[in-house]
């Protein structure tokens, strides 16, 4: 408990001092390859395999998370609920979050 609260203590001090960056991330991040396994906290990334093909991390069933091809995606920021015309059928947020087109409005998927 010690190492850990004098490891918490030394990086928050090296962050306050400008010697470290707080960027978020996501321990269980995976790379993005189409079929294969990405996790719940993953769940509507819009990311791009090493080839640039977009993808998604989509909730397949039985508790499963993959990686599935989408649309290119508007190139526009958007965000839930903002009108869509049918141009694009994929959309990303500003967090990085892949909306749908559906009813004329920007959707996050089910």
């Amino acid at each position: 408990m010690m190492k850990r609260a004098t490891a918490t203590l030394f990086a928050s001090a090296a962050i306050a001092a400008g010697l470290l960056a707080a960027v978020p991330a996501t321990a269980d991040a995976s790379t993005p390859r189409i079929g294969s396994k990405c996790s719940a906290s993953e769940a509507n990334n819009y990311r791009h395999t090493r080839a640039g093909t977009p993808t998604v991390c989509a909730h397949v069933g039985s508790g499963a998370y993959k990686w599935v091809r989408v649309a290119k995606a508007d190139p526009v920021r958007r965000s839930s609920g903002q009108p869509c015309t049918g141009k694009y059928s994929v959309a990303v947020t500003r967090k990085g979050k892949a909306l749908v087109c559906a009813s004329g409005r920007w959707r996050t998927s089910p």
